[in-house]
């Protein structure tokens, strides 16, 4: 096989497959890992698929980058389906970490005015649960991020870690069986501690969202709790996830 058609059967898999490791791609093209592993890197710089560790994804499979004045306005009904089912089970004295994302702050707008200690590192969520005179907030110091109003830093991730709250609520810019993923490194870092510190981990994340990647890693799926999404998954992931042992909540059910 030439080098040109191997290259071309190599990507011809990889956008089939969404994602592959480098020894399945290595078995089906019948070439060794070395072998692979220079083409991906060749293919990676045409730019027809990213390289991951041990392997390689589509880049038809990664999500799409806007930003937070964007963001508010998409599948603003896919986000209210989803906050609708957040609150039947959070108690109304819960402590919480809130991250920065707009399907969170739908999840906000759905809570009832309520005891909870609400921990953010969004400028604009802290204005929404300001409104809620029951509602203790705290907002955490750092770094502004002035198109996605939230902030970051080495001071917010270490203030993040003085807290271990009941939950952690967030939503995700892609999630698969490979983990959650977001776009910037300055807010993964943040999502990560709080992923690390609250006791339950809840993350939100419409059909969009769901069996793609991202440019940084936040965590396994192994180590959020629930999935509450608008609309049931296909059957693969749905395995993923009791795999995982991520309980499943759909808001159309």
């Amino acid at each position: 096989m030439l080098i040109e058609e191997r290259l071309a059967k190599i990507q011809k898999i990889v956008n089939k497959q969404k994602s592959i490791s480098m020894e399945a791609l290595a078995e089906q093209v019948s070439v060794s890992k070395d072998t692979i592993r220079r083409d991906l890197i060749r293919l990676e710089k045409e730019g027809h698929l990213k390289r991951t560790h041990g392997g390689a994804i589509s880049v038809q499979s990664e999500a799409t980058i806007y930003d937070y004045a964007q963001r508010i306005v998409k599948h603003p009904e896919k986000k209210q389906a989803i906050a609708q089912k957040v609150w039947a089970n959070i108690p109304k004295q819960a402590s919480i970490f809130f991250d920065s994302s707009t399907t969170v702050e739908a999840a906000i707008r759905a809570m009832e005015n309520s005891p909870i200690h609400a921990i953010t590192n969004s400028l604009s969520h802290a204005l929404l649960l300001a409104q809620m005179d029951q509602t203790k907030i705290t907002v955490l110091p750092g770094q502004l991020h002035k198109q996605q109003l939230f902030l970051f830093g080495a001071e917010t991730v270490a203030k993040v870690g003085e807290f271990a709250p009941d939950y952690t609520l967030l939503g995700v810019f892609a999630l698969s069986e490979q983990g959650l993923f977001i776009h910037t490194e300055e807010e993964g870092q943040v999502k990560r501690r709080m992923i690390q510190q609250g006791k339950q981990v809840i993350a939100l994340a419409d059909q969009t969202k769901l069996n793609k990647t991202g440019l940084f890693k936040i965590c396994e799926l192994t180590e959020i709790d629930c999935l509450v999404t608008d609309t049931r998954p296909d059957e693969k992931f749905c395995e993923q996830l009791a795999q995982a042992d991520v309980t499943l909540i759909v808001a159309d059910e």
